[in-house]
Protein backbone atom coordinates (compact mmCIF):
# COMPACT_ATOMS: atom_id res chain seq x y z
CA UNK A 1 0.00 0.00 0.00
CA UNK A 2 1.52 3.82 -0.78
CA UNK A 3 2.40 6.03 1.36
CA UNK A 4 -0.38 9.20 1.92
CA UNK A 5 1.05 11.93 0.93
CA UNK A 6 -1.64 15.06 2.49
CA UNK A 7 0.25 17.85 0.81
CA UNK A 8 0.24 15.85 -2.75
CA UNK A 9 -3.74 15.00 -2.64
CA UNK A 10 -4.19 18.52 -1.27
CA UNK A 11 -2.72 20.52 -4.30
CA UNK A 12 -3.63 17.66 -6.39
CA UNK A 13 -7.26 18.34 -5.39
CA UNK A 14 -6.14 21.83 -5.69
CA UNK A 15 -5.36 21.74 -9.28
CA UNK A 16 -8.53 19.22 -10.19
CA UNK A 17 -11.04 21.75 -8.49
CA UNK A 18 -9.34 24.74 -10.39
CA UNK A 19 -9.19 22.91 -13.73
CA UNK A 20 -13.24 22.26 -13.24
CA UNK A 21 -13.97 26.18 -12.46
CA UNK A 22 -11.84 26.59 -15.19
CA UNK A 23 -13.63 24.42 -17.48
CA UNK A 24 -17.44 26.20 -15.79
CA UNK A 25 -15.54 29.20 -16.85
CA UNK A 26 -15.16 28.81 -19.87
CA UNK A 27 -18.38 27.30 -21.08
CA UNK A 28 -20.11 29.74 -19.12
CA UNK A 29 -18.69 32.55 -21.30
CA UNK A 30 -18.72 30.78 -24.62
CA UNK A 31 -20.51 31.84 -27.55
CA UNK A 32 -22.35 28.49 -27.86
CA UNK A 33 -23.62 28.55 -24.63
CA UNK A 34 -27.72 28.94 -24.99
CA UNK A 35 -28.17 31.11 -22.11
CA UNK A 36 -28.56 34.65 -23.27
CA UNK A 37 -28.69 37.87 -21.34
CA UNK A 38 -32.94 37.76 -20.60
CA UNK A 39 -32.34 34.05 -19.08
CA UNK A 40 -29.21 35.44 -17.16
CA UNK A 41 -31.13 38.35 -15.37
CA UNK A 42 -34.55 35.94 -14.85
CA UNK A 43 -31.93 33.32 -12.74
CA UNK A 44 -30.25 36.55 -11.04
CA UNK A 45 -34.21 37.45 -10.25
CA UNK A 46 -35.20 34.37 -9.35
CA UNK A 47 -32.30 34.16 -6.65
CA UNK A 48 -33.57 37.92 -5.08
CA UNK A 49 -36.46 36.26 -4.85
CA UNK A 50 -35.90 33.40 -2.69
CA UNK A 51 -33.22 35.41 -0.50
CA UNK A 52 -31.85 31.62 1.52
CA UNK A 53 -29.76 30.86 -1.44
CA UNK A 54 -28.06 33.95 -1.72
CA UNK A 55 -27.94 33.98 2.13
CA UNK A 56 -26.23 30.20 2.02
CA UNK A 57 -24.17 31.13 -0.45
CA UNK A 58 -23.33 34.50 1.60
CA UNK A 59 -22.70 32.46 4.69
CA UNK A 60 -19.99 30.13 3.16
CA UNK A 61 -18.27 33.13 1.56
CA UNK A 62 -18.53 34.91 5.03
CA UNK A 63 -17.46 32.12 7.18
CA UNK A 64 -14.63 30.80 4.66
CA UNK A 65 -13.07 33.95 3.54
CA UNK A 66 -9.86 33.33 5.08
CA UNK A 67 -9.61 29.76 3.84
CA UNK A 68 -9.94 30.18 -0.22
CA UNK A 69 -9.56 26.55 -1.18
CA UNK A 70 -11.82 25.13 1.56
CA UNK A 71 -14.50 27.88 0.07
CA UNK A 72 -14.13 26.89 -3.45
CA UNK A 73 -14.49 23.36 -2.73
CA UNK A 74 -17.96 23.56 -0.95
CA UNK A 75 -19.14 25.88 -3.22
CA UNK A 76 -18.40 23.35 -6.04
CA UNK A 77 -19.53 20.78 -3.73
CA UNK A 78 -22.53 22.57 -3.82
CA UNK A 79 -22.87 23.49 -7.13
CA UNK A 80 -22.29 19.47 -8.15
CA UNK A 81 -25.03 19.07 -6.07
CA UNK A 82 -27.50 21.06 -7.33
CA UNK A 83 -26.23 19.98 -10.91
CA UNK A 84 -26.97 16.26 -9.84
CA UNK A 85 -30.84 17.28 -9.01
CA UNK A 86 -31.16 19.32 -11.52
CA UNK A 87 -29.95 16.85 -14.67
CA UNK A 88 -31.79 13.29 -12.38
Amino acid sequence: MGSFNWKQDQSEGRESRQAVLDYLAEVLTSPANPCDSNQLRELKMTSWYFPDIKQAIDKVERVFADKGDLRRAIMLAAAYEIIERLIS
